[in-house]
């Protein structure tokens, strides 16, 4: 009888057709595991076929999705047993190898990728440490200390609240938001610390401020309208334009009615902040001084500091204005005035109309100290000559129209109250006027001279226009009240001419008791063997005659332990009989290391005092904290840089091997 068939129909009587019919008993599956054949002998049809899927980049699976290892078994064929029947020349197998057991896809978290073009890894640094500063245990009572020193400490450590440079608020100002919610003691003064000056940027922080102020005082935790001192306001964000389609503009003269004890206000333009830009350059700004401010001023609010700018209005009717004004009692104890852009085009004309102006609107101040001038070509010499001899403090930065010539008038009239005098930028003014510096004010404490010259037009003229520096009869001399002198970029001058320089310096240095900075930045255009000479000469000499040598204080000092306040008669009797005998000890073999270190210190100060005795030095200064010389022939900028500003700590690209290779991040690239 002839053997059961597959129902299927098949091409040849060769071809074994493999049934796909699900196995219905355990019979059946132990029957078909009973006839499987081992695993190198079955044919290449029974085995399970070997997988290429590449391994999963992902780091986690989707929810809902099978894994490698469920898809290999849905698209692996079956192993189901073929029917018994008639098998006639078989095609010879070919060798077979073993499939690989799928592996499960590996997780990989998300690999972190910097930016372009950084490196690998980072050089360790090599630097120590900062040590740990380990405190004593004892915390003061900083809660018990009066409210006027708690707001002095905070005020300090947290001013300038405002980046006005960048219009963007420093973290300072959340950190005295912490302090007020730190303490009761500290509420008030570090609140009062943030509202002596309140930074109003960004723009809908004034809307705030104003809607806080508005509010009843006596409801609040403190009285706020009475804490604020200062207001510096950038007009451009938050006067010239909306704060947001529901806050509108911002009206100051509201503000100004909630500040009763204002005394500084100022408004200012970010381009003040650039320097060397030509008059015809600086366009008016859209918003414009209004009577309605000043009307609130004059309500009783007593300005000590104010600020005038031409951009807010024209010159010519800056001036009419600014003369009316300071009448009024609001103007009437200023003590602080700075000029910006006040230009005159037309100095065909002597006496100038607008120079007349100018003088009368300042000499309309009886307490005025405190006056600068910021890029105004109106100030010459006839103007500084007519100006009040009240003046303590006088800042000249980048007016073209001054020659040295007008500052040897203005010092030998105006100079004997003169506490600070600081020129910056000016092309035309050179440092004749030095030599006549200590008659002429003997009371200065300040002075500050930058020769670096700005222009950010077309020509970048960044030279300055005088021949030379001074002259060498003309020598140097320096009051002996002066604390602070600070020279930067001085240059057009020869090496003999820098000597007499130098040589004033260090021949006024006993008399210059009370200085405690030394600021000096010289170009100097000689050859560099005679430049490298002079330098080192130079440098070392004046920091051996006016740098500090007495060592810093100690920084590893805290207060001291807590101690028992009467120790014990036992450990005091131990003490005393020890001193006692430490003190009758005579003179053994045990005191010879002592005398031989005492011999040894006598003698290294003996041969001090003949060293100082034999050098011909002038007599040291020794007080400064801060000396820094330098001199190079390098070409003016405004920053200057050195070697340590191109350094960092990255890999060079030409180390060993560490057998670390870069591996590219897993995936696809689309």
């Amino acid at each position: 009888m002839a053997p059961s068939r597959s129902t299927r129909p098949v091409r040849s009587n060769r071809t074994q057709v493999q049934s796909y019919h699900e196995e219905s008993s355990s019979q059946d599956e132990e029957l078909a595991t009973s006839r499987r054949e081992p695993l190198s002998l079955r044919s290449r049809t029974t085995r399970m076929p070997r997988s290429y899927r590449e391994e999963s980049t992902d780091g986690f699976d989707e929810p809902g999705e099978p894994d490698d290892q469920e898809l290999d078994m849905l698209v692996s064929p079956a192993t189901e047993p073929l029917a018994p029947g008639p098998i006639s020349n078989p095609r010879p197998s070919r060798p077979q190898r073993t499939a690989p057991k799928p592996r499960p896809a590996k997780k990989k978290g998300k690999r972190n990728r910097g930016p372009v073009g950084k490196p690998l890894n980072k050089r360790p640094k090599t630097g120590t440490a900062d040590a740990i500063f380990l405190g004593s245990g004892v915390i003061p009572p900083w809660q018990t200390l009066p409210y006027h020193i708690l707001f002095d400490i905070f005020l300090r450590a947290s001013h300038p609240l405002l980046d006005e440079g960048r219009s963007t608020r420093n973290d300072s100002v959340k950190w005295l938001v912490n302090m007020a919610l730190l303490c009761r003691s500290f509420h008030e003064p570090a609140l009062a610390a943030l509202y002596y000056s309140p930074p109003l940027l960004p723009a809908h922080k004034s809307h705030a401020l104003l809607n806080l102020l508005s509010q009843p005082q006596e409801s609040l935790s403190m009285n706020y309208s009475s804490k604020i001192k200062e207001l510096h306001v950038e007009v451009e964000p938050v006067l010239q334009y909306k704060s947001g389609p529901t806050l509108g503009y911002f009206d100051l003269s509201s503000l100004l009615e909630k500040t009763p004890q204002l005394h500084v206000l100022r408004l200012y333009h970010k381009d003040d902040f650039t320097m060397g830009m030509p008059p015809w350059h600086i366009g008016p700004s859209k918003w414009t001084y209004t009577e309605s401010m000043f009307a609130v001023l004059h309500r009783g609010i007593l300005l000590r500091s104010f600020e005038w700018n031409s951009r807010f209005l024209g010159t010519g009717e800056l001036l009419h204005f600014m003369g009316t004004q300071h009448m009024k009692p609001a103007f009437r104890g200023l003590r602080e005035l700075k000029l910006l852009h006040i230009d005159d085009f037309d100095m065909e004309e002597t006496p100038s109309p607008k120079t007349a102006a100018l003088i009368r609107a300042v000499n309309l101040l009886p307490e005025i100290e405190r006056l600068e001038f910021v890029e105004s070509s109106l100030i010459n010499g006839e103007t500084l000559t007519k100006l009040p001899s009240t003046l303590r403090s006088l800042t000249l930065n980048n007016c073209d129209r001054m020659w040295s010539e007008d500052i040897t008038t203005f010092l030998s009239s105006h100079g004997v109250n003169l506490r600070e005098l600081s020129l910056s930028h000016n092309r035309h003014l050179s440092l004749s006027f030095v030599q006549n510096l200590a008659q002429s004010c003997p009371n200065l404490e300040l002075f500050k001279m930058d020769l670096s010259m700005h222009d950010v037009s077309s020509y970048h003229d960044v030279e300055p226009h005088f021949q030379e520096l001074f002259a060498q009869s003309e020598v140097p001399t320096w009051p002996e009240t002066l604390q602070e002198i600070e020279l930067t970029q001085l240059r057009k001058w020869n090496d003999a001419t820098a000597e007499i320089f130098f040589t004033s310096l260090v021949n006024a240095a006993p008399k210059l008791r009370s200085l405690r900075r030394l600021a000096i930045s010289a170009i100097l255009k000689i050859g560099w063997r005679d430049r490298a000479t002079f330098r080192e000469r130079w440098i070392g000499q004046l920091e051996k005659t006016f740098l500090r040598r007495s060592p810093p204080p100690d920084p590893n000092l805290r207060s001291l332990r807590k101690r028992p306040l009467q120790p014990s008669l036992a450990s005091m009797n131990g003490t005393i009989e020890s001193e006692e005998t430490s003190d009758s000890r005579p003179g053994t073999a045990e005191s010879g290391p002592s005398s031989k270190r005492q011999s040894v210190r006598l003698a290294q100060k003996t041969t001090e005092v003949e060293d100082d005795s034999d050098d011909s030095m002038p007599e040291s200064q020794g007080m400064c904290d801060i000396v820094s010389i330098r001199i190079d022939n390098q070409r003016p900028t405004e920053m200057q840089y050195n070697e340590n500003d191109f350094l960092d700590d990255e890999l060079s690209g030409d180390e060993d091997w560490a057998g670390d290779d870069f591996e590219p991040a897993a995936g696809h690239a689309w």
